[in-house]
């Protein structure tokens, strides 16, 4: 015997408010960033690196706008706004290309490394673009 649209309709709003009250009580916000973030590529063996820690606070003091790293991309346009829910990178990029869509190292890589070298090309400060500059041990 399945459920009617109306206890459908009322376990789906309670499965949307239980969430929201589990998010409030830890005091989380699904838009606030982090002031440091590691950024993490899951795979194993040898040619592993250390990650890359991150900053939103010296990227914001710099006047990054949040749109110019976050984006949900509908054809060519990022429709992504600021106080919009953020999706980690892995939701979207996977550990291989896939239908246009960039590996997760390389989504990083052409994010950082990609805004760092415009950036110095303009003769402007510019964070790192070497590996080792990144990818730190002491930052894991």
């Amino acid at each position: 015997m399945g459920l009617t649209s109306g206890c459908r309709l009322a376990y789906v709003a309670g499965l949307i408010l239980g969430v929201m009250g589990i998010l409030g009580a830890q005091g989380g916000s699904l838009t606030q960033a982090p002031a440091d973030s590691l950024l993490k590529i899951p795979v194993a063996g040898a040619r592993r690196k250390p990650p890359v820690k991150f900053s939103h606070r010296v990227h914001e003091a710099r006047g990054v706008a949040c749109a110019q790293c976050h984006h949900d991309y509908q054809g060519r346009r990022n429709l992504w706004q600021e106080g919009q829910p953020v999706a980690k990178c892995q939701t979207c990029h996977g550990l291989r290309p896939e239908a246009r869509r960039l590996d997760l190292k390389n989504a990083y890589h052409r994010q950082c490394k990609g805004c760092h070298l415009r950036l110095r090309q303009q003769g402007r400060q510019a964070g790192p673009i070497e590996c080792q500059t990144c990818h730190r041990i002491a930052d894991s």
